[in-house]
C-alpha cells in the first residue's frame, strides 16, 4: 500500500456557501471558509436518521485563514494536510456511532434522555482518559454538561466504518476533545472542540475566537 502523502499548498478547494443544508453539512463534503464570514449549518449534523426533526441551526465565524467545512463541523488540517489538527463540531446524537474497531459487533447505545446521560454514554463506549471530569455548565444558549478527554486507542486510525460517522474527532490516537451537551431551544446538542497535544498555539487561539463565535439559532 503507497503511503498517503500530504496535499501542496497550492491546492484549491471550493468555497462553501454561506448556507449549507443538512446533507452539506453531515456528509464527506470538503469546503474552504473565508475568514470572518459567518456561516449558517442545518441541523442535524450525523449521519443517523434518527434525528430529522431538528429545528436548529448552527451559526459561526471562523477566525484564522485555515478552516474547513467538513464531517458535522470546521476543521484544520494545516500544517501537514495529513490529518484533521483541530476541529469544531456541533451535532446531534439520539444514539452512539460505534466506537473506531470497537465492538463492532454490537448495536450502538441508546443514551437516556438527559446530557447526564449522553456524557456517560460516551466516556464508557470510548477508550478516553478523562481530563475534567462531567461537571454542569451553561454555554451557547443552553444548559447541560461539560467535560474534557482524551482517546487512548493504538486502533484508532484503521477503521472509519466505510465512511459512516464513527465520531470520528474521537478516531484519532491522543486527541483530545472537549465536550459540551446542552438542551437548546428543546434539543439536546453536543458541541465537540478537538486537538491534539502538538496543535500549535495559533491554531488553538484561532479555535477558540471561532468556538466563540458559535450559536444555535431556531429555524
Amino acid at each position: 500500500m503507497t503511503a498517503p502523502q500530504a496535499v501542496p499548498r497550492s491546492y484549491r478547494i471550493p468555497e462553501s456557501p454561506s448556507l449549507v443544508d443538512r446533507d452539506g453539512y453531515a456528509f464527506r463534503s470538503l469546503d474552504a471558509l473565508r475568514p470572518g464570514a459567518t456561516y449558517r449549518l442545518r441541523m442535524p449534523g450525523n449521519l443517523y436518521p434518527d434525528a430529522p426533526r431538528s429545528h436548529l441551526a448552527v451559526e459561526l465565524t471562523p477566525d484564522g485563514d485555515r478552516w474547513w467545512l467538513f464531517e458535522q463541523g470546521v476543521v484544520t488540517q494545516q500544517p501537514s494536510y495529513l490529518r484533521e489538527d483541530a476541529g469544531i463540531r456541533a451535532m446531534e446524537l439520539d444514539v452512539i456511532p460505534y466506537g473506531p474497531c470497537q465492538a463492532q459487533a454490537r448495536l450502538p447505545a441508546a443514551p437516556g434522555p438527559t446530557p447526564a446521560d449522553l456524557a456517560h454514554s460516551i466516556l464508557t463506549r470510548y477508550p478516553f482518559t478523562i481530563i475534567e471530569p462531567v461537571v454542569p455548565v451553561t454555554r451557547f444558549g443552553g444548559s447541560g454538561v461539560h467535560l474534557v478527554a482524551q482517546l487512548h486507542d493504538p486502533s484508532a486510525s484503521l477503521c472509519d466504518n466505510n465512511g459512516l460517522m464513527t465520531y470520528r474527532p474521537m478516531a484519532a490516537q491522543h486527541q483530545f476533545v472537549e465536550l459540551w451537551i446542552v438542551v437548546v431551544h428543546g434539543e439536546r446538542v453536543v458541541v465537540e472542540r478537538s486537538w491534539f497535544p502538538d496543535t500549535s498555539s495559533r491554531v488553538i487561539a484561532d479555535q477558540q475566537h471561532t468556538l466563540d463565535s458559535l450559536r444555535f439559532i431556531r429555524v
